[in-house]
C-alpha cells in the first residue's frame, strides 16, 4: 500500500487506530483505558517505519463513530455492552479523559515525538455520527451532545501538543455542515468553539479535514465549491472521497480539481475493499488521478 501510493504520488496515509475500541485501548475494572504496552508502542514504529521507508507519512486516525455503533455493518465483530459503555463515559467523563490521556495519549505522543513517517494525529472519523444534537448526524446507535465530543477533541489535541508541540493534530468532520464558518453556518472545531468546550488553551486543529459523498449534497461539495468558499481560517484537507466521477469531474479529474480549487491534501476512500465502498472505488481507482495530480505539479507533493 505504501509503495503503491508513493509510486502514484501520494504522500500521505491515513490509518485507523482505535476504531471502535475493542481490541485497544482496553480498559480495566473500572473503565479506565489501561496503558499502552511498549509492545503496542514499538508495533506502531514499524508501521511508521515501513511508511518512511516508501517514502510517505501516515495520519493516525484515533477513533471513529463506531465507537458508539455496535449495530454498525462495518464492525462485523461487533461491541460488547460493557466495551460500549466504557467508551462512552471515555466521551462524557473528565475522569476517564484523563485516564486515556495520562496511559494511552501522552505516552504514545510522547514516544512518537519528531518520529519519522509520522505526519498528524486525528482524533476522531466523523464524531457526529454519534452526536445526539447535530442536524442529520447521529446514526451510531448510542449517542452522546456535541459539546462531549468538542470537550474530548480539546483534550486529546491538547495532551498531544504538550507531548510533541511540533505534530500537526486535527479531526475529520462528516460533511461541511460541521465544519463551516460563513454566517450562519456552524464550525464546531473553530478554535473558540473547542476552547470554550474544553477549556484548554493549546486544545486546537491545526488544519481541517472534511469529508464529502454526492449525497451530502452539492452545496457541500469540494468539487464545485473552492476552499475559500467555507470563510475558514486553517488549511481544509478532504479527507474521505470517492475516487470516481463526482458533480461532474471525471474520475481522472479528482485530485486535480480539488488541488485547483484550494484544497490542502486528499484522502479518497479507501484503499482496500468494504462495506462502505462504493463499486469500484477501492484501489487502484485512485491511481490514475493521483498521478494525473503528480505530473501536474510535483513540486507541491513532494513534502516528506
Amino acid at each position: 500500500m505504501f509503495a503503491n501510493t508513493f509510486a502514484a504520488g501520494g504522500r500521505v496515509v491515513r490509518w485507523w487506530f482505535h476504531v471502535n475500541g475493542t481490541v485497544t485501548p482496553g480498559y480495566d475494572g473500572s473503565g479506565n483505558a489501561i496503558k499502552i504496552s511498549q509492545s503496542n508502542i514499538s508495533d506502531v514504529k514499524s508501521i511508521l517505519d515501513a511508511a518512511f521507508a516508501a517514502g510517505v507519512s501516515v495520519n493516525i486516525s484515533l477513533w471513529s463513530f463506531d465507537m458508539l455503533d455496535a449495530t454498525s455493518t462495518d464492525d462485523a465483530e461487533g461491541i460488547s455492552a460493557t466495551t460500549l459503555a466504557n467508551n462512552k463515559n471515555l466521551l462524557t467523563l473528565d475522569a476517564n479523559r484523563t485516564a486515556y490521556i495520562a496511559n494511552v495519549l501522552t505516552p504514545l505522543a510522547t514516544a512518537l515525538k519528531g518520529y519519522h513517517g509520522l505526519y498528524s494525529y486525528e482524533i476522531f472519523n466523523e464524531a457526529e455520527g454519534m452526536a445526539s444534537d447535530v442536524t442529520n448526524a447521529g446514526w451510531a446507535e448510542s449517542k452522546v451532545p456535541e459539546a462531549n465530543i468538542q470537550r474530548t477533541v480539546n483534550w486529546f489535541a491538547s495532551a498531544i501538543h504538550d507531548a510533541d508541540p511540533s505534530v500537526l493534530v486535527t479531526t475529520a468532520a462528516w460533511t461541511f455542515q460541521a465544519c463551516d464558518d460563513r454566517a450562519g453556518a456552524t464550525n464546531y472545531y473553530s478554535d473558540a468553539a473547542l476552547q470554550a468546550a474544553g477549556g484548554k488553551t493549546n486544545g486546537t486543529l491545526d488544519y481541517y479535514e472534511v469529508h464529502y459523498y454526492s449525497n451530502d449534497g452539492t452545496g457541500n461539495s469540494p468539487f464545485v465549491n473552492k476552499a475559500s468558499f467555507w470563510d475558514l481560517d486553517k488549511p481544509v484537507l478532504m479527507g474521505e472521497f470517492y475516487a470516481l466521477a463526482t458533480d461532474g469531474v471525471a474520475a481522472d479529474n479528482i485530485y486535480t480539481t480539488l488541488f485547483g480549487n484550494g484544497y490542502k491534501g486528499a484522502w479518497a476512500w479507501e484503499y482496500t475493499a468494504s462495506s462502505g465502498n462504493a463499486a469500484g472505488s477501492q484501489w487502484p481507482s485512485m491511481q490514475a488521478p493521483m498521478e494525473a495530480l503528480y505530473k501536474a505539479d510535483a513540486s507541491s507533493l513532494n513534502c516528506q
